[in-house]
Order: structure tokens, then sequence, then C-alpha cells
């Protein structure tokens, strides 16, 4: 099985990966290399929206004016937003909400505890079920134990807690219940959860599959649940491709490493 290269290396420093969660290690590093390749072809209907760091200003009391600038998909009278609630000084939680011909529908924050966390992009069709994506800071959220490939911040035998990750959720567009949700990390060499970014909104592929690509500060996690072996030590490009339902990895690659299960 060769490795998955996806960027022309050319000339670069190599950037520093530290173990310790530090700058060093904890940054992707993604302007050394020329961009991703494009998401695979989307399913027709289906249409996304994102914005890097999320849009807070809102919280569950206020008017669709007040969402402007979040992301957004409106399919008829339908819009749904991803943003997140200043919920204190130094916290934040993910905000999810529908407005119909502008009156609000429903509105969910899907985690409310300690870590930090913010809703920073969604797909959708307009039909029965969304997909948004998530970032949190640490475990112990509910927006674990939802049934996803990866159901907890730190699973198996992985450990730690502070980088920042993502989460890719599945939502009932209908009453804005969050009903899977799969993480999405990276992994220090001493085992330790490192920061995974989303580069965008998922894809829904023809296929019915949902792809996130992103940026992993270490090495991103393997279709059977553990670290990539073999991988070069600075940060990495990473696709993951998830069942319908989150439940199942179905593929994943990444710059530089050798994965289980690649998607081509």
């Amino acid at each position: 099985m060769g490795r998955r290269i996806w960027w022309v290396l050319g000339v670069m420093a190599m950037a520093g990966c530290g173990d310790d969660g530090s700058s060093g290690g904890d940054e992707p590093a993604t302007d050394m290399f020329v961009p991703r390749p494009p998401p695979g072809p989307g399913a027709e209907g289906w249409e996304s929206a994102f914005v890097e760091g999320g849009v807070g200003g809102v919280s569950c009391d206020s008017p669709e004016a007040d969402f402007a600038g979040a992301p957004s998909v409106t399919v008829g009278d339908a819009t749904l937003y991803a943003a997140f609630r200043q919920a204190s000084s130094d916290n934040q939680n993910p905000i999810v909400a529908r407005f119909d011909a502008g009156t609000m529908v429903w509105c969910a924050e899907h985690e409310t505890e300690a870590p930090d966390g913010r809703a920073e992009a969604v797909t959708w069709d307009g039909g029965d079920t969304a997909y948004v994506v998530y970032t949190v800071v640490g475990g112990g959220t509910s927006l674990e134990g939802h049934g996803g490939w990866l159901s907890s911040y730190a699973p198996g035998a992985i450990s730690g807690g502070g980088p920042k990750v993502s989460v890719v959720g599945r939502v009932d567009a209908s009453d804005g219940s969050l009903t899977s949700a799969s993480f999405i990390i990276a992994v220090l060499s001493s085992g330790n959860v490192n920061t995974h970014r989303p580069a965008g909104a998922v894809t829904v592929l023809e296929d019915g599959t949902v792809e996130l690509l992103g940026d992993s500060a270490h090495k991103p996690v393997d279709p059977s649940g553990r670290e990539s072996m073999d991988c070069t030590d600075y940060p990495f490009d990473s696709r993951y491709r998830l069942s319908a339902d989150l439940s199942e990895l179905v593929c994943a690659d990444s710059t530089n490493c050798v994965s289980s299960r690649p998607c081509e």
C-alpha cells in the first residue's frame, strides 16, 4: 500500500509537533502546503455553509436577524443556522437553530458544559436530516455518547484533554435533536489527544456517505481507532468518510500517512 501524498511538498521548513501539545505541535501549519484537493462529488440537493471559528453573539432568544453572518442553509422558507452562544467570559456553547419564514421553529444548545464548544458548519437538503460540524476543547460534554464512530473526546486508550477537536453531528431537522455524533481527533506520540480542526462543512457524497476534510496537528486517527503509525512528524491534512448515520468510518487518509483503509 503506497503513501497517500496529496501535496507537492517542494522545499519547506519542518514544523515542530511538540508532544506536549504546545504551540509547536498544537497548531496546524497548512500554509506550507499547496491547497488540498476538493471534496468528493456531492449528492444532489445538499448545500453547505462554513465559517472558520464560528459566529457568536446569539442565543436561543435571538431573532433571526441576529444570526446574520452565521453559517446557514436555506431551502424554501426554512433556514438552518450554526453558531454559538457566549455563555461566559471564557466559555461558548454551540447553537443550531431553525427559522421558517422568519419564525424560530426550534433552537438547541448541543453542549452546555465547561469545555468551549462552537457550531461552525451546517449541511442540509431540506429533509429530515442535517449535518453540523462542531469544535470542542475537551471531554465530558453532551456531544459525547451519541453512538458515532468515535463517540467520545478521548476514546479507548487515548487520553488527555484541552486541544480543540472536530465533531460531526447528525441533527433531526424537525426538532433539533442531536441523533448521532462522531469526534475527529489527532493523537500525540504520547497517546494524548491533539488538535483537529474542520476545513469546511461536511459533504454528503453521491453514495450517501459523509466526508469531512480537516487540519490535524499531529497523527490522525486510523480506521483501526488508534493513531496512524507510519507518518512523518509534522501537521497533516485529513479526510474522513463516515456512514450516513456516523456510526462507521468508511475510509480515511491524510498527508504523508499510510491508512489501513484509504479512500482511493
